[in-house]
């Protein structure tokens, strides 16, 4: 799920000849969206004041990302917290063991943390970039000695949260290695690294991802302690009713 969320939006040129944007995208899931998945991730949320919160989940998902789950695992206070979400993350789902309730994300909460980290509902979700941004090739640019593609992604619709997302693409591996994140107002509101790119399978995958939030001066690492992919993973686990078993 996370592997979809930040390689949901590439363009680029191979070979020095340009190519469309559904073909980049379709050569992007083939190398990077496993059919299924299964990761165990260890959350660390960095506040301000130098306070850490560690939780840790598992994420898992189906049908390359378009239905995907995360269920907490520890601490115990959130321990069967779960987050559906389907259609590419157009809808979403929470359930609290607290409370015993499930409830759907609105449109307008989807910019809400997840578990109080950097990470928003939306964040999380897997858009379909192709409907939901224009996309364009800003030129090449070398992030930590790595030769990247710059690539700019300008929102279609009102209800996505940020007004720009500028992403910087590995030349060679053809995966991000970093992005940013612009609120309404053109101001930089969060960025995304990721770290230790390694195969899982034929897959690329990663040991980190960080996500920075610039205004506010916190962060979250997701340490990604285990990743399987195409395994059985049982399709009844996506479903409102599989969130308060």
């Amino acid at each position: 799920m996370l592997n979809k969320l930040i390689l949901s939006i590439m363009l680029t040129v191979i070979c020095g000849y340009a190519i469309t944007v559904d073909e980049i995208l379709d050569k992007v899931e083939e190398n990077q969206e496993p059919q299924t998945s299964r990761s165990e991730i260890t959350q660390r949320v960095f506040q301000p004041n130098g306070h850490e919160n560690v939780s840790k989940l598992t994420s898992y998902s189906i049908d390359k990302g378009d239905k995907s789950m995360l269920e907490y695992v520890e601490p115990a206070r959130i321990r069967g917290m779960k987050i559906l979400m389907l259609n590419d993350g157009d809808d979403i789902w929470f359930y609290s063991p607290r409370t015993a309730r499930v409830r759907k994300i609105a449109s307008h909460q989807k910019n809400q943390s997840v578990n109080n980290s950097d990470f928003s509902y939306e964040d999380m979700s897997s858009k379909d970039m192709r409907e939901d941004y224009d996309i364009e090739l800003a030129g090449e640019e070398q992030i930590d000695n790595t030769a990247c593609y710059k690539l700019v992604a300008i929102p279609k619709k009102d209800d996505i949260s940020y007004s720009k997302t500028v992403s910087w693409i590995d030349k060679e591996k053809f995966i991000p290695v970093e992005m940013h994140f612009f609120d309404e107002g053109g101001t930089l509101w969060k960025k995304l690294i990721v770290e230790g790119a390694q195969k899982v399978g034929k897959y690329w995958s990663y040991k980190q991802i960080t996500m920075h939030n610039v205004l506010k001066g916190s962060k979250t690492i997701m340490e990604m302690n285990k990743t399987e992919n195409d395994i059985d993973i049982d399709k009844n686990m996506f479903s409102e009713r599989y969130l308060s078993r």
